[in-house]
């Protein structure tokens, strides 16, 4: 756990992801009915969408790629997404985060940024086709925005 948490702390505190994780639109047709069903249907309606981001990245450690599907949510907070695990050749709703999106090893880390001077980030992993929490880190920032950490709370699940 202490390599993770000091690998989690460099993301945190540099802001910089280590493993980048790039977006790509995709038609709605494109997608697996069971991903395309992720992006709420009142949300698309109204904007008339007719694609979503996607990204494919491995977060077992199987080498198939998971599916993290933007489902339409978004805030100044950040994205919601939903994370899409293939089972049997069909893909299967194994989580949900929202936030802005990091990627260290085999983990996803979340930032949610609240206001100028405050910030969640959180550390999961996919365990037995699950999204599960490992790390929630609550920091407080002595200079906006979100600049210079002054306090930080981490619990470990």
């Amino acid at each position: 756990m202490n390599q993770i948490l000091l690998r989690v702390l460099a993301v945190v505190l540099s802001g910089v992801s280590p493993e980048p994780l790039e977006a790509k639109v995709v038609p709605f047709d494109k997608l697996p009915a069971e991903c395309m069903a992720v992006y709420d249907a009142d949300i698309r309606m109204l904007r008339q969408a007719t694609s979503t981001k996607v990204i494919s990245v491995d977060l077992d450690g199987d080498k198939i790629n998971e599916l993290l599907i933007f489902n339409g949510e978004n805030g100044s907070g950040g994205e919601g997404w939903t994370v899409m695990q293939k089972h049997n050749g069909k893909y299967r709703r194994v989580g949900e985060v929202f936030g802005i999106l990091y990627k260290s090893g085999q983990g996803l880390i979340v930032k949610s940024p609240c206001g100028w001077d405050e910030a969640q980030w959180c550390y999961y992993e996919l365990v037995n086709c699950k999204l599960v929490l490992k790390l929630d880190i609550d920091i407080q920032y002595s200079k906006p925005v979100r600049q210079e950490p002054c306090r930080i709370n981490i619990e470990v699940k």
